[in-house]
C-alpha cells in the first residue's frame, strides 16, 4: 500500500474545518499568462483523478500535471506518526486542518500558478473535498489567476461496486460497512456549481473525452 492509498478520504472521520486552507490557497495563488489555463482534476479518491489527468497531459501539448497527493501524502502521514497517530488518522486532529492540509494544498497551488505560462495548461490533481463547498475559493483563485483561465472538474464516484474495485486495485480499504459509510460521507459533500461533473461510470477514454470536452 502506498502513501496516497493510506490518505485518501480520511476526512471522512474527521472534522472538517476548510477555511483555513481557503485563505492559505488564495494567499499562494499568482496571476498567470493570458493563454496559461489551470485545470483543478478534484474528486473522490479512487474515481481515476490521477489517471485520467496523465493521458489528458500526454495528448494536450503545453500541458503538465501536479499532483497534490504525491507530492504532500509523505509529510501528512509522518506528521501523524510524530504525534503517534495510526495512518488512519492523519486527517482526524485539529492541527491537520489548522496546520498541515493549508500547507498541503498551498504548496502545490503556488507551483501551479508558476507553470500558468505561455500557452500551457496545468492539471493540478486533489481530492479538495470540503473546499469544494467553499465559492469565495473559487471566485478567488480564478480572479487571483487571471487573465489566465480556471476550469474546476469534478469526477464524480461511480456505483458502489464499481468504486469498491477502483479502491481495492489501487490499495484503499474497501471493506463493509466501511466502505459504505466512507462512501456517504465523501459523497455528501456540497460542491460548487460552476465545477464540471464528470461522471466515472463508463471506461477511461470515455472519462477522458469529456474532460477534453470540458476543457476545449
Amino acid at each position: 500500500m502506498n502513501d496516497t492509498a493510506q490518505l485518501g478520504g480520511g476526512y471522512a472521520e474527521s472534522r472538517p474545518d476548510p477555511e483555513p486552507t481557503v485563505k492559505a490557497v488564495l494567499d499562494a495563488a499568482r496571476a498567470g499568462s493570458a493563454h496559461a489555463h489551470l485545470a483543478i482534476i478534484c474528486g473522490p479518491p479512487g474515481v481515476g483523478k490521477s489517471a485520467a489527468a496523465a493521458q489528458l497531459a500526454e495528448s494536450i501539448p503545453h500541458s503538465c500535471c501536479i499532483d497534490k497527493d504525491k507530492t504532500a501524502a509523505g509529510f501528512v502521514l509522518q506528521a501523524a506518526r510524530d504525534r503517534g497517530l495510526e495512518s488512519s488518522m492523519a486527517y482526524g486532529t485539529d492541527h491537520y486542518w489548522e496546520v498541515l492540509r493549508p500547507l498541503e494544498y498551498a504548496g502545490p497551488t503556488a507551483l501551479a500558478c508558476d507553470n500558468l505560462v505561455g500557452t500551457r495548461l496545468v492539471l493540478l490533481i486533489g481530492g479538495w473535498g470540503p473546499e469544494l463547498s467553499v465559492p469565495s475559493l473559487w471566485t478567488g483563485l480564478r480572479q487571483k489567476i487571471t487573465p489566465a483561465r480556471l476550469s474546476v472538474l469534478h469526477l464524480d464516484a461511480p456505483p458502489l461496486e464499481i468504486w469498491r474495485q477502483r479502491m481495492a486495485a489501487r490499495g484503499s480499504r474497501n471493506d463493509s460497512p466501511w466502505f459504505e459509510n466512507f462512501a456517504a460521507a465523501v459523497t455528501a459533500l456540497p460542491i460548487w456549481e460552476g465545477a464540471v461533473r464528470i461522471p466515472t461510470d463508463r471506461p477511461l477514454h470515455g472519462v477522458i473525452q469529456t474532460m477534453l470536452n470540458a476543457l476545449a
